[in-house]
């Protein structure tokens, strides 16, 4: 069994780091063999901030000074540009086609538009801010997990274990399981199902397990999952996990723990539809 993805979709913006995201996302797009679409959504907040007669912004260079719209339109036209090039250039490295869309804020129905056939690559961190803080992620609001399969990007560039979190052995568990030995395929091979000691007991549970992953050139550990919240995160940590994934309505009843494993376990998140 595999999953089917025609297109690898990547969200960008101004505040995200979009680098981790677009070489993901056209990393996945080469194992795939799909086609890599990068969306930049302009912020509509700032633009309504900047028609305000009392805004301002601090720059390095000339201090606090006032903020016009034609400033940042501008500024917002140079960051979808970058993230442009970047994109043109990850799908060269990778040798895939792909294409490029700007929308505003109230068009982010347009990321993703097509849970059938299109992947979703987030970037799950955003850029510092003077070195001292970052904002908040704009796509936890904006991207509802279940509603497309997705991949939260902590950060690129190694390889590593993939966790996958199993409550049952039902068809979306099936596709999770699949989903997750894809993902490990291109992240070294090596695939951790963690589930509960009742789960694995089951009968036939370890042949289900094999049927699912047939064909797929991971190495399966099975992993029994702690009963406290805690030392499951711990236990992803130990387990080198560089991506955990759970299906839908994992995510949608415990939206904490989804939030944790990106901030604090600093791995990336697959979610399933």
């Amino acid at each position: 069994m595999t999953l089917a993805v025609e297109r690898i979709v990547v969200a960008l913006d101004a505040a995200s780091e979009n680098r981790g995201a677009i070489n993901t996302a056209a990393r996945l797009a080469a194992r795939w063999k799909a086609r890599l679409h990068g969306v930049f959504v302009e912020d509509d907040d700032l633009i309504r901030l900047a028609t305000l007669p009392f805004a301002r912004q601090v720059t390095l260079a000339l201090g606090v000074e006032r903020l016009t719209l034609q400033q940042a339109e501008r500024q917002m036209r140079a960051f979808a540009e970058r993230a442009r090039r970047e994109l043109a250039a990850a799908a060269a490295r990778h040798a895939v086609e792909w294409s490029f869309e700007i929308v505003r804020d109230d068009a982010t129905q347009a990321i993703g538009a097509d849970p059938a056939r299109d992947f979703l690559v987030c970037g799950a961190t955003t850029r510092p801010i003077g070195g001292h803080f970052r904002l908040e992620c704009r796509w936890w609001s904006t991207v509802e997990p279940g509603a497309i399969s997705l991949l939260m990007a902590h950060r690129e560039g190694r390889d590593g274990t993939v966790g996958v979190l199993l409550h049952d052995r039902g068809p979306a568990a099936e596709r999770l399981l699949v989903a997750a030995a894809q993902l490990a395929e291109a992240h070294g091979g090596r695939l951790a199902v963690i589930c509960a000691p009742d789960l694995a007991a089951a009968p036939e549970f370890n042949a289900w397990l094999d049927s699912s992953l047939a064909g797929h050139a991971v190495s399966v550990e099975l992993d029994l999952a702690p009963a406290e919240p805690a030392m499951l995160s711990r236990r992803i940590v130990e387990l080198d996990c560089r991506v955990v994934a759970l299906a839908a309505t994992a995510a949608q009843a415990e939206p904490a723990r989804l939030r944790d494993m990106v901030a604090t376990i600093a791995c990336d998140v697959l979610v399933v539809r």
